[in-house]
């Protein structure tokens, strides 16, 4: 099949919809997070056993995600034996048409490692940081976090096919 657009629409021959727009803007913008603000989708230590990811803006496969306010997300209860590392992702789903910072719980252990990102057809992961949740804890201290935006294997900055791309 051959596609191509965008053209006018003439009596309702030209219909697109956001898959088509995705993937236009998705071949000329990388993955990544905008990085207008050195806090922008920042992970710092919430309240209790949680965490706070900073407003901002990032881009997964064609689609904007943002962020106005400070979001609070509490962790899953710590672990009495071992500690674990979480890894906080924006999550991009096809299915559930959405973009949204999601924690993915890590698997307690005595040397933890953080669990892999998703990234199919359906969901595409970007990771913004890894939280170290100790045995026991009931608090995030800010040396738990470990910031991972500027990770390329793992987010990075959104580029263009010219130069980094400032929102």
């Amino acid at each position: 099949m051959e596609k191509s657009g965008f053209f006018n629409s003439s009596g309702g021959d030209r219909i697109y919809d956001a898959a088509d727009f995705a993937a236009y803007f998705g071949s000329l913008v990388s993955n990544g997070i905008f990085y207008k603000t050195a806090t922008n989708l920042q992970v710092s230590p919430g309240s209790g056993l949680g965490i706070s990811v900073a407003a901002g803006t990032a881009w997964i496969n064609g689609y904007r995600y943002e962020n106005t306010d400070a979001l609070n997300i509490p962790l899953t209860t710590a672990s009495g034996s071992n500690p674990r590392i979480d890894r906080v992702v924006v999550r991009f789903s096809n299915v559930s048409r959405s973009i949204q910072i999601a924690v993915v719980d890590g698997t307690p252990a005595t040397a933890p490692a953080a669990p892999a990102l998703t990234r199919t057809s359906d969901v595409y992961e970007l990771g913004i940081a890894d939280v170290l949740v100790p045995t026991a804890a009931t608090s995030i201290i800010l040396n738990n976090i470990t910031d991972t935006r500027l990770n390329t294997s793992l987010c990075g900055l959104v580029n263009s096919l010219v130069s980094a791309v400032y929102e």
